[in-house]
């Protein structure tokens, strides 16, 4: 046999069985990191998923307890009579240039100067309000909403249930706000709902967190002072805890387990309710304002 036709002779079987054996390790190997990092990637998404939920949760109720108790007041001197009253210990009735936010048995401070006076609306029409005025006003008197509402984090809440009140958004609208935790067989729901105070029932719920669970150290959802202080007839809920435990909604490839976090936010501060309590043991009564009737 000539060295030219040596040359053209191929592999032999044994030696592609070697190289294909080679290849198989080396691909897998390579799939079995892909599939590792690949598990990984899922593990981190599931607890940046569960992370992200949890904490959206939570910095909503820290916003809206804080803002809990807040007055819809408007801009100072930017509500007016629109007519004349005179000192009368008789009722009278008259028209506002925007009552937007008032209620019955809500306090207004009238006027300025020697001739203000804080007063009591026995009544809201439209933008006409009723009240005992015990000083002449003319038109155009400056009429202000003052103070903040002690109660309005409601002590009908529980340790599923938060109830609120106040000018949450800031935008003038007084809104009742319930949080709402549901157990449930195999993983609940946190809700929130958000009623506009007037409206006869509570709006439908909206979903924030699902797959909630009982907290693993049987702490309650949410949690109150175990004896909130109680000044001139208003119990004062000065802070407010939230514990939330949920569940990944499919299983972790890495650990074939439904993976669990908890978050917690102990020490909510209502800083409205808060002024409210400092206002009643200073004995300035007068800047509390009574809960409107009726909330949903």
């Amino acid at each position: 046999m000539s060295k030219a036709h040596q040359f053209e002779q191929g592999f032999s079987l044994l030696e592609l069985m070697v190289s294909t054996v080679v290849m198989l390790i080396v691909a897998g190997g390579a799939f079995g990191a892909l599939n590792y990092y690949q598990k990984t990637y899922q593990h981190t998404e599931i607890g940046a998923d569960m992370h992200d939920n949890l904490r959206g949760a939570i910095d909503l109720i820290i916003q809206e307890v804080g803002q809990a108790g807040s007055l819809p007041s408007g801009p100072l001197g930017s509500r007016n009579l629109n007519g004349a009253v005179f000192a009368s210990g008789v009722a009278q009735t008259v028209n506002v240039n925007n009552a937007a936010g008032f209620f019955a048995g809500e306090k207004l401070l009238v006027d300025a100067g020697a001739s203000q006076e804080l007063v009591t609306l026995s009544g809201v029409t439209g933008n006409s309000i009723t009240a005992v005025f015990g000083r002449a006003h003319n038109t155009g008197a400056q009429v202000n909403a003052i103070g903040v509402f002690p109660a309005a984090i409601l002590n009908t809440s529980s340790a599923t249930k938060l109830q609120l009140f106040g000018d949450i958004n800031g935008d003038g609208t007084l809104v009742y706000v319930e949080y709402t935790c549901n157990y449930a067989t195999g993983g609940g729901t946190f809700t929130r709902s958000v009623t506009p105070v007037g409206t006869g029932a509570v709006n439908p719920a909206n979903v924030l967190v699902d797959n909630l669970l009982p907290n693993p150290d049987g702490s309650p959802c949410f949690q109150y002072p175990a004896a909130p202080p109680v000044v001139a007839g208003f119990t004062f809920i000065n802070q407010v805890g939230v514990t939330l435990t949920v569940q990944s909604s499919t299983r972790d490839l890495l650990t074939s387990n439904f993976e669990t976090m908890t978050k917690s936010a102990l020490d909510i501060a209502p800083r409205n309710i808060q002024m409210g309590l400092d206002l009643a043991n200073a004995g300035l009564t007068d800047r509390l304002q009574p809960s409107p009737n009726p909330l949903p």
